[in-house]
C-alpha cells in the first residue's frame, strides 16, 4: 500500500471513531446485554454470531463500498437497474429515518433522561434531542468532525468506565447450560442494529467526505476506506463482546427484567448511582451520534440518488421533523415495526455485500440480480413469521435446509441458483 495514498494517521482515527460513534447506537446498548443473559454459559458463541453480522457485516460492507466505489444506491442500480434499484435503496434510508431517528430519541428519553429526571415529559426530551442532532447534522462539511473529536471520544471514555467494572467485580455467573441456538440467536439480535446495511449507506456518505478531504482518485479511496472500515468494525467487535459478556454475567442478576432496562440495571448493580449516570451519558451520546449521522447520510443519498434536486439541507430538516413527530409513539413499538423489514431486507444486502467485494463485479452482477432476488423470497418467509404466520412455506422450506437450524437456510439455494444464472446470463449473452 502507498503510504501517500492514505490519510494522516490522526484523520483515520478522527474518521474510523465518528463511524463507530454513528454506527453504536441503542440497539449496541440493549441487545447485547440481553443476548448475553439468555444465552447464559454459551455467550461467547452469542457473540460471534453477533459479530458475524454486526462487525464483520460491517468490514465487509465498507469493503464493498470501497472496491466499487459506490454505497448502496450506485450497487442497488446496477443490479436491478435505476428505477427497482432506487426503490431499493430508498427502503433502507426510510426505514433509518422513520424508524430508527424515533427509536434513538425515544430511547434516549426512555432509559437516559427518565431515571434521573422522572418528570420530565417525552417532547421536551425528543425537542432537545433533535435540536442537537440537527445542529451537528446541519452543516456537512463539520460533521464528522464534531462526531470524531467530541461525541466519540466521550463515548468510549463512559464505556470503558463501565466494561472495566463489569468485567473486574461482575454480579453473578452465566447461567447453564446455556443456549442450543446461541449462534443463531446472535446473528438474529444483530440484525436489530442494522449496522450491515447503515455501512452499505455510510460507506458512500465516507467516499463524500474523502473527496472532501482531497482524496481523489479511485485508489486512494479504496485504501482509506478499506482502513477506516477495518477500524469501525474492530471497535463494535470489541465493544459487542463485552457488553455480551456483561449480559451473561452482571445481567443473569436480573432474569425477569426486560430489553433496555436490564442495560440501566446493569450499570447501577455495577456502580450504583454513578452507575446510572454514567449508563444515561452512554445512551445519550451514542443516540445523538447516530440520529446526526442517519441524517446527514440520508442528506447526502438523497441529493445523490435527485441528482442535487433535493437539496441536503431540505433532507436534514425534514429527517428531523419526522424523528420528531414519531418519536412520540415510543420505544417499544418502533422497535417492534422494525424488526421484520430488516430481515426482509439483510439476506439480499448480504449477497450484495459479498458479490461486490468482486472486483470485476459486472461481470457477475446478472447473477446478483439473480441471488438478490432469490434471497428477497427468503427474507419474505422470515418477515412472515415475525407477523405471526410461523407455518409460511417459505420458513417450513428454509428450515428443512442445511443451514436451516442456524437461520441460513437461504444461503444454499440462493448459491446455486447463481451459479445457475451465472451460466446462463453471463454478460455478454
Amino acid at each position: 500500500m502507498n503510504k501517500k495514498d492514505l490519510l494522516p494517521l490522526s484523520v483515520i482515527i478522527l474518521i474510523s471513531g465518528a463511524m463507530f460513534s454513528s454506527h453504536f447506537g441503542v440497539g449496541d446498548l440493549i441487545f447485547p446485554p440481553i443476548l448475553g443473559r439468555d444465552s447464559g454459559a454459551t455467550w461467547f458463541t452469542a457473540s460471534m454470531g453477533y459479530m458475524i453480522i454486526n462487525s464483520i457485516g460491517v468490514w465487509l460492507a465498507y469493503l464493498a463500498c470501497a472496491h466499487q466505489n459506490q454505497s448502496l444506491g450506485g450497487l442497488a442500480n446496477r443490479t436491478l437497474g435505476n428505477f427497482f434499484g432506487s426503490i431499493y435503496t430508498a427502503i433502507p434510508i426510510l426505514i433509518t429515518v422513520f424508524f430508527i431517528l424515533p427509536r434513538v430519541s425515544s430511547a434516549t428519553h426512555e432509559m437516559a433522561v427518565l431515571p434521573l429526571f422522572p418528570g420530565v415529559p417525552l417532547w421536551v426530551t425528543l425537542a432537545g434531542f433533535f435540536l442537537l442532532s440537527f445542529y451537528i447534522a446541519y452543516t456537512r462539511a463539520t460533521v464528522i468532525d464534531k462526531l470524531g473529536k467530541v461525541l466519540a471520544p466521550a463515548l468510549i471514555i463512559f464505556v470503558i468506565i463501565l466494561v472495566v467494572k463489569g468485567i473486574a467485580t461482575p454480579l453473578s455467573v452465566p447461567k447453564s447450560p446455556g443456549s442450543a441456538t446461541a449462534l443463531k440467536d446472535g446473528m438474529l439480535n444483530a440484525y436489530n442494529t442494522m449496522n450491515a446495511i447503515a455501512a452499505l449507506l455510510f460507506g458512500g456518505w465516507v467516499l463524500h467526505e474523502l473527496k472532501m478531504r482531497n482524496i481523489e482518485t479511485r485508489i486512494a479511496q479504496d485504501r482509506n476506506l478499506n482502513v477506516i472500515g477495518l477500524g469501525t468494525a474492530i471497535l463494535l467487535g470489541i465493544t459487542s463482546t463485552v457488553l455480551v459478556y456483561l449480559g451473561a454475567t452482571s445481567g443473569s442478576s436480573f432474569p425477569d427484567a426486560s430489553i433496555g432496562v436490564l442495560s440501566t440495571n446493569i450499570a447501577t448493580g455495577l456502580l450504583g448511582q454513578a452507575g446510572l449516570i454514567s449508563f444515561a451519558i452512554i445512551m445519550a451520546l451514542s443516540c445523538l451520534s447516530t440520529s446526526a449521522a442517519i441524517t446527514s447520510m440520508a442528506g447526502d443519498m438523497f441529493q445523490e440518488m435527485t441528482v442535487n434536486r433535493l437539496q441536503y439541507r431540505v433532507t436534514v430538516i425534514a429527517s428531523t421533523l419526522i424523528g420528531f413527530t414519531i418519536g412520540l409513539i415510543g420505544l417499544s413499538k418502533i422497535v417492534k415495526y422494525t424488526v421484520p423489514w430488516l430481515v426482509l431486507l439483510y439476506p439480499s444486502i448480504i449477497v450484495l455485500i459479498l458479490s461486490a467485494l468482486y472486483y470485476r463485479f459486472d461481470n457477475i452482477r446478472r447473477a446478483v440480480t439473480v441471488g438478490m432476488l432469490t434471497a428477497l423470497v427468503f427474507g419474505l418467509g422470515d418477515m412472515l413469521s415475525f407477523y405471526g404466520m410461523t407455518s409460511n412455506p417459505i420458513t417450513r422450506l428454509a428450515s428443512s435446509l442445511p443451514l436451516g437450524g442456524q437461520g441460513l437456510g437461504w444461503v444454499l439455494p440462493t448459491l446455486i441458483i447463481m451459479a445457475i444464472a451465472q451460466l446462463v446470463l453471463r454478460p455478454g449473452k
